[in-house]
């Protein structure tokens, strides 16, 4: 199986003469202040206006303009300084990584001309994506043990994918779709008790279908038929509900270009 990188994948990046990691946790007491600035791709980053700091945000359900009236995430405007709540945790990565946002309010409705210095940062972050590669997952979660976010690629299986090469003309491509109890390579994910894990694609699909197989299933080849289990959409992510210890969950993705599996296994803390 094919493993794809971390969602945002860790780069170093020359700023003013210095390269840092973005590593600190916030106080859910105090909002972060910082300044959007996004491109025509609609990839966006946020900047710390106290630190300087560059990370990305899991857009909330909840964005407010400066007269408190909720805005959807397309009216955001580059330069916008604003308020970002959320539960503290920035997972460590550069830029960081802040999926535990609740809410955004606009402080300030700044200019585009002030985002304009961050331009080039954000080429160098999002670079155009080939149309062949495919989507990838991360899957986050909060472990009870010290309330530390984590982030995990997900373990990628069989797909179809069709896109428009060089030229205008279309490819296919596919890749064998094996049961996911037979994978050979598939990440592991240590939890204490059931909870809720947020799954991240690079690229939102339309629809998704999660289904779960008992972990003691590993190694059949023709496995009996899983159970489907519950996700919420909310935004750009998907919300997958009620995770257990000693349960394997396969992901299908689907998207107009195709569908993409995925697949990850979950265990238990050693408690003793």
């Amino acid at each position: 199986m094919k493993k794809k990188g971390i969602w945002v994948i860790i780069i170093v990046i020359l700023v003013a003469g210095a390269v840092f990691m973005v590593n600190r946790s916030y106080t859910t007491e105090k909002p972060i202040k910082a300044m959007y600035i996004s491109d025509e791709e609609d990839n966006s980053l946020m900047v710390d206006q106290d630190t300087g700091n560059i990370f990305t945000v899991t857009m909330p359900d909840k964005i407010l303009d400066k007269n408190g009236k909720e805005i959807s995430k397309e009216e955001l405007k580059n330069g916008n300084i604003v308020a970002i709540y959320g539960d503290g945790i920035m997972l460590e990565s550069y830029p960081g990584q802040y999926p535990g946002v609740t809410k955004i309010k606009v402080l300030k409705e700044g200019k585009t001309s002030d985002a304009d210095q961050y331009q080039e940062l954000l080429d160098q972050i999002y670079p155009g994506k080939d149309p062949a590669e495919l989507p990838y997952l991360n899957i986050c979660y909060t472990t009870s043990y010290g309330e530390v976010s984590e982030a995990l690629p997900a373990a990628q299986g069989g797909y179809s994918w069709k896109y428009t090469g060089k030229g205008g003309t279309v490819q296919e491509i596919a890749g064998d779709s094996t049961p996911v109890t037979n994978w050979k390579d598939i990440s592991d994910v240590n939890i204490e008790k059931m909870t809720d894990m947020e799954l991240l694609f690079d690229t939102t699909p339309e629809k998704i279908i999660v289904t779960a197989f008992p972990a003691e299933l590993i190694g059949e080849a023709d496995p009996v038929a899983g159970a489907e289990v519950e996700t919420e959409k909310a935004e750009n992510k998907y919300i997958l509900k009620d995770v257990r210890e000693n349960m394997l969950y396969l992901i299908r993705g689907e998207w107009e270009n195709g569908w993409v599996e995925y697949g990850f296994k979950v265990a238990g803390y050693d408690k003793g």
